[in-house]
């Protein structure tokens, strides 16, 4: 009788001491979330709404694609998408802002609203229809998820901001290129731990820089970013059993390392991004190297930067708007094919333009035509070669480099410069080749260059 008091008493004072342990952890959480609260709203400036954690949380360049007037983007269009599809949005056949801009803008937006404004517990992304694919698409949609994972973290410390979506998923067919590139570079490589490696692809993982100012840490970055880039092209041409000499190899680091900078500089959002795709192929039995390579920024573009009037190249400026001059007098402007826009995108390509300051960087404004020069190297030298290309597109401009057109070389009071005008005496007083140099419907916020070339 007495041990079976004993035991009971035992049991009671171990469930009396759990009871204590519990309600000391239920304390201890409750204060730790308290405490998490106070900081969360102190951070939030007393507004826990989730409008305001999107415009606290987002990056400046996922916010200026969202506030840009001119954005395929912008906040007002993502909230009239109509929610008629039931969480699932079809990624189209081709993916590309360059050859599908408005089917992939209109799957970009109907992600976004399905993922912020939708009530949809599961959102599945299908590639099951998609073919062809070019990767600033790609990588334009994964800088906007990857804000809004971050957005979903935050909203999971209040309940009253607990979004809808539970389960964000990918659907595409095995073994496709497509499904290939998502777990390799894309969307699961980048937001997912399910990053695969396959025998027939080289990938070069997403780089993101925010560049905060001119700082010695920034050189350091910006030369490691140049070397690991470089080292990127020369292993996907190893594949393809080619190579470049020690010259054309520096050649290559230097003319990578001015294209990043530029793409850095000319960034309003002070932000830049690199990402490639490389994919061995059997075509006929023949062997091919199929490699995609884009470096992009979010901001203003080419002409809104040279357009602003605080632009610090007053005589470049200055040569724009005469160079318009003649050609709004010989009427070579055309609306919505060819406007004054291409025309300063085009002109300030040639060597020795640039939109900073002539006078801090004497030297600046000849690493894009060195560039677009290097990698179009790089293509096939037979003729049935139709698949390789370079594209640049800032604003509503977009230029095309597949080799139809080449630079020459000038030589003014001394200098020698580079001039690619896309016209038959190469003059950039004669129109360019519209086919080449045009207008585009749909404007892109920023400056992208994708080169898909064929090895």
């Amino acid at each position: 009788m007495k041990n079976r008091k004993y035991i009971l008493l035992r049991i009671s004072l171990k469930r009396h001491r759990y009871d204590l342990k519990r309600r000391y952890i239920k304390k201890r959480k409750r204060r730790i979330e308290n405490e998490q609260n106070v900081q969360f709203k102190s951070y939030m400036h007393g507004d826990t709404s989730i409008q305001n954690i999107i415009a606290m949380t987002m990056s400046d360049s996922v916010k200026y694609l969202l506030e840009d007037p001119n954005s395929p983007l912008r906040l007002d269009l993502i909230l009239i998408e109509k929610d008629d599809y039931n969480g699932e949005i079809a990624i189209p056949a081709i993916f590309s802002l360059i050859d599908n801009p408005k089917d992939s803008y209109g799957a970009i937006r109907r992600i976004v609203a399905s993922l912020l404004y939708q009530k949809h517990k599961d959102v599945i992304i299908d590639y099951s229809n998609c073919n062809v694919f070019t990767l600033e698409a790609q990588v334009l949609l994964d800088l906007v998820l990857r804000d809004i994972l971050k957005i979903y973290k935050i909203c999971e410390r209040t309940k009253r901001n607990q979004l809808f979506v539970k389960n964000i998923t990918d659907r595409s067919k095995g073994n496709s290129n497509v499904r290939k590139m998502l777990f390799s570079v894309g969307s699961q490589a980048i937001h997912t731990k399910n990053k695969k490696e396959y025998p027939d692809i080289i990938p070069y993982n997403l780089c993101v820089h925010q560049s905060k100012s001119d700082t010695l840490e920034q050189i350091e970055q910006k030369d490691l970013d140049t070397t690991s880039l470089s080292d990127y092209v020369e292993n996907c041409l190893a594949r393809m059993g080619r190579t470049l000499d020690g010259e054309s190899m520096d050649d290559l680091c230097t003319v990578i390392g001015e294209i990043l900078i530029n793409a850095e500089e000319h960034s309003s959002t002070k932000c830049r991004y690199s990402i490639g795709y490389f994919e061995e192929k059997d075509v006929n039995g023949n062997k091919l190297g199929l490699f995609q390579l884009v470096i992009l920024n979010i901001g203003r573009s080419i002409y809104e930067k040279f357009h602003d009037s605080d632009c610090p190249n007053k005589d470049v400026v200055e040569k724009m708007r005469n160079l318009s001059k003649r050609y709004t007098k010989k009427g070579f402007f055309t609306r919505k094919k060819f406007e004054e826009e291409a025309l300063w995108t085009l002109y300030s390509l040639q060597d020795g333009v640039t939109s900073v300051s002539p006078k801090l960087y004497p030297q600046r404004g000849n690493g894009s035509l060195r560039f677009i020069e290097s990698f179009l190297n790089l293509k096939r030298a037979e003729a049935s070669d139709t698949i390789s290309k370079m594209t640049l597109q800032s604003g509503s401009t977009c230029i095309v480099f597949d080799g139809s057109y080449d630079t020459s070389t000038r030589e003014v009071n001394g200098d020698r410069y580079r001039i690619m005008a896309f016209n038959k005496n190469n003059d950039i007083e004669d129109i360019p080749d519209v086919r080449y140099v045009r207008t585009t419907e749909h404007f892109f916020p920023g400056t992208f260059i994708c080169a898909n070339i064929v090895l």
